[in-house]
């Protein structure tokens, strides 16, 4: 059955009186300045923010302002079944003249928890679908909730409802507040920094954790405060030209404004904590985890016997993760005559379609197969007998190769970054020189050729995880690190 703002929306549209309307409301609510930063591809083509918000924006689910978040708002009022022109229109004629909140907040099930630190924690990205982003936030703010912090955590959107409710099921609150990343030939956005002081107030914050390097409203909100901030650092600007060109600074101007922005630096590698260890004198590593319970009921890959053995690559189908080198490999598989079928997980994208596009049918081998994107990489890895990571960038960590760790799946990697850290060079896997998609070929044609050792090595790599990189041993580096800023965590910690 139809409600009756469905009903209306319906009417509307069908008597062609919905665009004057909205062309009225956007052009109200609408802050173009703050667009064209938020969105730079609308700025990079030269676009006017309010025809590109009206004709693209509105629909693709893109914030018009950093004081109305429309994905929060139809999450609050119209419990996600709004339509962004429908919660745009519902807030212009209703919601702001009866106090809806533009911003929206909603309550978690943690009551507060007297004399612990009460934390801020602020995602950088938030997407339908989950990445590592989400899924980095997810774990620090378990950890936090381990420790007996109180947590309030904001996200710039609120496109995934489903994400959001796990959020609120460890935490006290979750705020919807559309904000940017800093970017050096452009100040602070005035009215972020405002909504993030306001927040810090309401929520009588200790402090802020920012789970990236990339905020900057944030941490001026603190400090306006005198609050303390710690940045979790998943990233390595030395190695991410795409990173530093966002930001508008080389890797070395990166590394000092976040170190000039934290009281405390949290690194999700030992790799990444040697980036700015020489500069910042309060660095702490603590890996990223997982849930291993979800991993350990995955059944360990079966001998191949008489089957092709299954080599994948999941993540991020871009050049710089390596596709290319997985079909070099692929096709290296296939001259060695080694049965080996070679599989895709991932979003499609250009360079992958461009990759595709070359291998007609009969024109290359057809061990290479692409299955599409999967919500939940365990469906992925179930389909698998060995792993592999060929990214032409340094991995900060690595979360797809401890994945296919903890599902006990051994993993041929390049030896760089911070993957020699969690590989281990023939126990848990193999580790090959970069660049080099022929020796990633010999170490899979090892295996395929005694898929006892592929066995054997899958349980050590399960072992592996769990001794290292499970729930308690990341809330155990989290306490460590965070009671430099905040001793009550030695308290709590110490009561466990």
């Amino acid at each position: 059955m139809m409600t009756r703002l469905e009903r209306w929306w319906k009417g509307w549209r069908r008597h062609g009186w919905l665009h004057p309307l909205l062309f009225r409301a956007a052009r109200h609510l609408l802050d173009p300045a703050w667009y064209l930063a938020r969105y730079p591809d609308v700025a990079e083509a030269g676009l006017n923010p309010l025809h590109h918000f009206l004709a693209f924006g509105l629909g693709e689910g893109r914030e018009p302002s950093p004081r109305l978040s429309l994905s929060g708002y139809a999450w609050r009022y119209g419990r996600s079944r709004w339509a962004p022109e429908q919660a745009l229109l519902h807030y212009w004629a209703w919601g702001r003249w009866h106090g809806a909140e533009p911003l929206p907040l909603a309550h978690g099930s943690h009551a507060r928890s007297p004399g612990r630190p009460r934390l801020l924690v602020c995602a950088h990205s938030l997407g339908p679908r989950l990445f590592g982003a989400e899924r980095s936030l997810l774990d620090v703010v378990r950890g936090l909730e381990a420790l007996g912090c109180e947590v309030v955590v904001s996200v710039p959107n609120a496109s995934h409802p489903g994400y959001l409710a796990t959020l609120l099921a460890h935490c006290h609150a979750v705020k919807v507040l559309p904000y940017t990343w800093w970017q050096a030939q452009r100040p602070a956005c005035e009215a972020s920094v405002e909504a993030f002081v306001q927040l810090l107030r309401e929520c009588r914050a200790d402090g802020v954790y920012l789970n990236t390097l990339t905020l900057d409203a944030p941490a001026l909100a603190a400090r306006t405060l005198g609050l303390n901030v710690i940045t979790h650092v998943r990233e390595l600007p030395d190695h991410d030209p795409g990173l530093c060109q966002a930001l508008g600074a080389d890797p070395e101007a990166v590394v000092a404004r976040v170190v000039a922005d934290s009281d405390l630096i949290v690194a999700n590698s030992c790799h990444t904590a040697q980036a700015f260890a020489r500069h910042a004198s309060q660095v702490r590593v603590v890996p990223n985890t997982l849930e291993m319970s979800d991993w350990q009921a995955l059944p360990p890959p079966a001998v191949p016997g008489d089957r092709p053995l299954r080599v994948g690559m999941l993540g991020s189908l871009v050049a710089k993760k390596g596709v290319a080198d997985f079909a070099a490999m692929a096709d290296a598989l296939a001259a060695r005559g080694v049965p080996a079928e070679c599989v895709l997980f991932g979003e499609t994208t250009l360079e992958l379609e461009a990759l595709l596009a070359r291998r007609a049918p009969g024109e290359r081998p057809g061990n290479l197969v692409y299955r599409g994107y999967v919500d939940d990489p365990r469906e992925a890895l179930a389909e698998l007998d060995v792993v592999v990571s060929l990214s032409h960038f340094q991995e900060s960590f690595g979360r797809t190769v401890l994945e296919a760790m903890a599902a006990a799946r051994p993993v041929v990697a390049y030896a760089w970054g911070a993957l020699p850290e969690l590989v281990e060079e023939g126990r848990t896997g193999f580790l090959v020189p970069f660049g080099n998609p022929e020796a990633v070929a010999n170490r899979i044609a090892a295996l395929a050729a005694r898929p006892e050792r592929l066995v054997a090595m899958g349980a050590a790599g399960r072992e592996r995880a769990l001794a290292h990189f499970d729930r308690p041993a990341f809330a155990g580096a989290l306490g460590e690190a965070i009671e430099t800023v905040f001793p009550v965590i030695t308290t709590k910690r110490s009561t466990q």
